[in-house]
């Protein structure tokens, strides 16, 4: 009986760590559809990515680490604090149900520099200054990108438009995210004294629609009020308004 006890005992401790030393790869996918996870490393229990690509395009997100929670396990789920290495200050807990493979995002705080989205959109204008995401949750399914439920807040620090060889300081928008099903919603709004106004955007895996209503300082360049009739908005007295769609590549 005591020979069964230590052998059972051995058995544990060996299969104990065989998955604590499981590597990364043989579980965590290189490519799900559109989605592809360059340089992946480490163990399940505690790896890194180096690069985050989607549509063959790289996310403004580098050398990802996680470490999984064990204790999640025996909820069925899969827990993992993670965080990009150059900046510890970016970090989120993901929450990957065993059962019906959905994936959550969970107090997720995240910076990257407003041009780091240029790659995104077909725009003559590029977005300067520093973009600060705090999501309280954010739904994937198991089978595509879409969010099925995404609510928090996104502020643009020091906001700028450059085009060509110019910048214009626009202050410092406030946008509020919800979503569910298909479709991302938000609302602007800027109380900044160069650029004051408010707007909408509504955005698809394929687009975002944005509604804008803006109305320069009397102090504004000039090249200020070009750059937004060149952006597609109309003019009314000292009025910009209209609104923009801007596809994702």
């Amino acid at each position: 009986m005591k020979k069964w006890s230590w052998f059972t005992a051995a058995f544990i401790v060996f299969a104990l760590s065989l998955l604590t030393h499981i590597p990364a790869q043989l579980v965590v996918p290189e490519q799900s559809g559109k989605l592809q996870l360059l340089g992946v490393d480490g163990s399940v229990w505690h790896g890194e990515i180096k690069q985050v690509m989607y549509s063959g395009k790289p996310l403004p997100v580098r050398n990802l680490s996680w470490t999984v929670k064990p204790a999640a396990l025996l909820a069925g789920n899969l827990e993992a604090d993670v965080h990009e290495q150059q900046a510890p200050m970016n970090r989120g807990l993901v929450v990957v149900s065993l059962w019906s493979r959905q994936l959550e995002l969970q107090a997720l705080h995240w910076q990257l520099p407003g041009s780091s989205l240029d790659p995104w959109f077909r725009a003559g204008v590029s977005l300067q200054g520093q973009f600060v995401l705090d999501l309280e949750t954010l739904r994937l399914p198991a089978n595509g990108p879409i969010p099925r439920q995404v609510k928090g807040r996104l502020d643009w620090q020091n906001a700028a438009l450059q085009m060509d060889s110019q910048i214009w300081s626009i202050g410092s928008p406030l946008m509020q995210v919800s979503g569910e099903g298909d479709v991302l919603n938000g609302v602007v709004t800027n109380s900044q004294p160069m650029l004051p106004g408010d707007g909408s955007f509504q955005c698809t895996v394929k687009s975002c629609r944005v509604e804008l209503s803006l109305r320069p300082a009397p102090g504004a360049p000039q090249s200020l009020s070009n750059a937004l009739l060149l952006m597609g908005l109309q003019q009314t007295g000292d009025r910009f308004s209209g609104q923009l769609t801007l596809p994702i590549e």
